[in-house]
């Protein structure tokens, strides 16, 4: 049974194998001193025994030996029998055998034959006798034969042990049965008493040990003993309750405990910022977030290492020197820092804490402030692009102001001018002078027809627009107003949505972009391009453009034209829609402004890119209609001949206004009655009958066209009501949206776009 074996037997059957063991190697040693004591004895019992057969043969051979008679010797030594002797040899004084081997061995020949039948059948008794020494256990006794004091020879008796063996064997066999009995009744008898009194209570105590060593804490020892033994069970019952309670108040701690780790772990790995724990040097020790998406480097390739080792070179810096004031002062916040992410550049502001005094670490919460850095940055951009078009509002409303009243002053002047030229003889000298009058008026009404579209609110005829057909219109036209370094080239979207606009004012834009973009390309050679197409715009892509904040989301028609000229830089774009303003050369008009103000009266958009070296791209968005354009339909010409008759009402705030357009009327056939605002025209209305049109201008002190008409259509519903602004029939159709408006004439406007509009209003007078 091995080592290991013994260590896994029971406390019992172990004391009973320590008992039984000390008890049988007891009664082995007592065995082995009764197994020496009898061997001496019967070793004593066998020589004593040899020695007096010795004394016997020597005291009946004394005459036979004198004589040398050698055959009484060997009938002397032949008549000794006993089964313990081997071999009975007389010999004389000089040690010579006087007997013979026959004689000798007579008792114990038969038993001897199996060593006698080794050795040659003469051999010497000598011989035989030191072959028996050699192979049997024998003890030789010699007895010295005395006549007269004088040694006459010797008997020599050889015993054999044999029987003593026997006997021994037999004898220990006996007595060590006796002991292993003994030993076994002596260990059981202990081991019942010592089970009762000792190893019962014990192993009882070891079994409960192992039970509390599971887990089972309720268990206890349930053996009774005696002395100190019973103290010991009820102390150890004493101890496991104690322990119970204890390890039951361990328990509600530990889950006390774990749960509020466990809910400072969710805590921490649900917080949006990203939070870390470095030593002094900076080497990140834990991290907690739900935000995984804003980290550098997973977490597997930053835990145990440093900020330096792990992040660019600057935002590693920004940190070290956030914790470095953060052991200084005790905290650190504020410090702002970028990181190149796979979804782009995100910025993040650092908060850090120092841990203990001295300083042994840092809690750092680095959160993501790109959207409210973005936010800023839009609402910078917004307050910039609120600044500029409060400005450009503000310029736009002094434009349109100006234009309005410069439109009076031309109505005058350019009315005059054609009444004079009608009236005056053809060969007159002055026909000349009055024609100068005539086309600088003309340039003059263009100026404020800039002024006007800067404004927004220019002259506009509205219609379903293919952007697409129109480029196509112009594309001569085009070629030949570039310069011829430069390459004019066409990318035109296919199944374009319509827009709603004047042809002639998008006309415009297109061209003066166009050359606005040869000029940029100069002497060099260069690529103009032009693009059409449809994109959705949302309320972010909306922020970014020129400029106006208010635009709805939906479909807009773009077209955009690229050239690889000088391009401009942040100073050149920031005032490149100021009225005047140009890189080239004076005297521009309002250039860019103006396309603006156009653009702006469509309810549209412009996007502008542009870099030094690198050219421009302008993309002018217009809303997408939902219609059709329908072909254009020919207007049959008006007959110059054509004369009215009756009463017309004018209205004008403007004397001069009033005064050519009372010289018009009459000249049309009409008898023209004036007033100078609305309660004079109500007043003129009510006191003179059969006035069929009301020329109602819409800007007037005390009381506007518009308040003009309502009231009107309160005496007269049928009244034949024409506005005249010097605003846009666009704005006026919006402004009027409704109502029962015979007509629109823009100031300031000709004879023949009088006779028209009053020829459309009432054919038949």
């Amino acid at each position: 049974m091995g080592w290991w074996q013994i260590n896994n037997l029971s406390l019992r059957r172990r004391f009973f194998l320590l008992s039984f063991s000390i008890i049988l190697v007891f009664s082995v040693a007592v065995a082995a001193t009764l197994f020496a004591a009898q061997k001496n004895k019967l070793e004593r019992s066998l020589e004593n025994k040899g020695r007096g057969l010795a004394r016997y043969v020597s005291s009946v051979c004394t005459d036979a030996l004198i004589l040398k008679d050698t055959l009484q010797l060997d009938a002397l030594v032949a008549e000794v029998h006993d089964d313990e002797i081997i071999y009975t040899v007389i010999e004389d004084e000089r040690g010579n055998a006087l007997t013979t081997a026959v004689a000798s061995l007579n008792s114990s020949r038969a038993k001897l034959k199996p060593y006698l039948d080794k050795l040659p059948p003469d051999a010497p008794i000598g011989t035989i006798i030191a072959a028996l020494k050699k192979d049997l256990d024998v003890v030789e006794l010699s007895q010295t034969i005395m006549v007269d004091s004088s040694v006459q020879g010797a008997v020599r008796i050889g015993l054999s042990k044999h029987n003593i063996h026997a006997q021994l064997l037999r004898q220990t066999a006996i007595i060590l049965v006796g002991m292993l009995f003994m030993s076994l009744t002596l260990a059981i008898t202990l081991n019942v008493a010592a089970n009762r009194l000792v190893l019962r209570p014990v192993s009882e105590l070891a079994r409960v040990a192992d039970q509390l060593t599971a887990g089972n804490m309720a268990a206890r020892v349930t053996s009774s003993s005696v002395g100190e033994i019973e103290t010991v069970c009820r102390s150890f019952n004493l101890m496991a309750q104690r322990l119970e309670g204890d390890i039951a108040e361990l328990k509600r701690a530990e889950a006390s405990v774990r749960l509020a780790q466990e809910s400072q772990e969710a805590i921490l790995n649900s917080m949006p910022d990203l939070m870390f724990r470095t030593d002094r040097d900076g080497v990140i020790k834990e991290f907690h977030s739900s935000a995984m998406n804003l980290l550098y480097l997973p977490p597997e390739q930053f835990m145990g290492r440093s900020i330096p080792d792990i992040l660019p070179e600057e935002p590693a810096r920004i940190i070290m020197a956030a914790l470095a004031e953060a052991e200084k002062n005790g905290s650190h916040r504020g410090a702002v820092y970028s990181l190149a992410l796979p979804q782009g550049e995100m910025w993040f502001e650092l908060s850090v804490t120092a841990m203990g005094t001295p300083c042994t670490g840092f809690i750092m919460l680095a959160r993501d402030v790109t959207e409210r850095r973005r936010m800023v940055e839009e609402q910078q951009q917004l307050e910039k692009q609120l600044l500029h078009s409060q400005k450009l509002e503000s310029l736009g409303v002094l434009a349109g102001g100006i234009a309005h009243d410069f439109n009076n002053i031309l109505m005058a002047i350019m009315g005059n001018a054609e009444l004079a030229l009608m009236r005056t003889n053809k060969e007159s000298p002055a026909i000349g002078n009055l024609r100068s009058i005539e086309q600088a008026s003309a340039r003059a009404a263009d100026l404020a027809a800039q002024m006007l579209a800067y404004s927004g609110k220019g002259k506009f005829i509205i219609e379903h627009l293919d952007l697409n057909r129109l480029l196509q219109e112009m594309l001569h036209m085009l070629e030949v107003s570039i310069s011829k370094k430069a390459v004019l080239q066409f990318d035109l979207a296919e199944s374009l949505p319509h827009i709603e606009a004047d042809t002639t004012q998008i006309r415009q834009v297109i061209m003066n972009l166009v050359i606005n973009a040869s000029e940029a390309i100069g002497e060099r050679n260069g690529t103009i391009s032009v693009k059409t197409g449809s994109i959705e715009c949302d309320r972010s892509y909306l922020r970014n453009v020129w400029q106006n904040e208010e635009l709805p989301e939906g479909l807009y028609v773009y077209f955009e034209i690229t050239d690889t000229g000088c391009g401009m830089d942040d100073d050149t774009l920031a005032k490149l829609f100021d009225p005047f303003f140009t890189t080239k050369f004076t005297g521009r008009g309002l250039g860019m402004a103006a396309v603006l103000g156009i653009v702006r009266g469509h309810k549209g958009a412009i996007v502008v890119y542009s870099e030094p070296d690198l050219g421009t791209t302008i993309k002018v968005l217009i809303p997408a209609s939902d219609q059709r354009a329908e072909p254009a339909r020919p207007q049959p010409r008006a007959s110059v001949q054509w004369q009215g008759a009756g009463n017309v009402l004018l209205v004008d705030d403007e004397e001069t206004v009033r005064n050519i357009g009372s010289e018009m009327l009459k000249e049309l056939g009409f008898s023209p009655i004036t007033a100078s605002d609305g309660k004079e025209a109500l007043e003129a209305y009510q006191a003179t009958p059969g006035i069929g049109v009301v020329i109602l201008d819409l800007t007037m002190p005390n009381m506007d066209g518009d308040q003009c008409l309502n009231e009107l259509k309160k005496l007269a519903p049928g009244v034949k009501v024409v506005m005249s602004s010097g605003f846009s029939e666009v704005e006026l159709k919006q402004k009027f949206l409704g109502k029962e408006v015979a007509g629109f004439i823009q100031k300031p406007y000709k004879l023949s776009e009088l006779r028209e509009i009053l020829r459309n209003v009432s054919p038949g007078t």
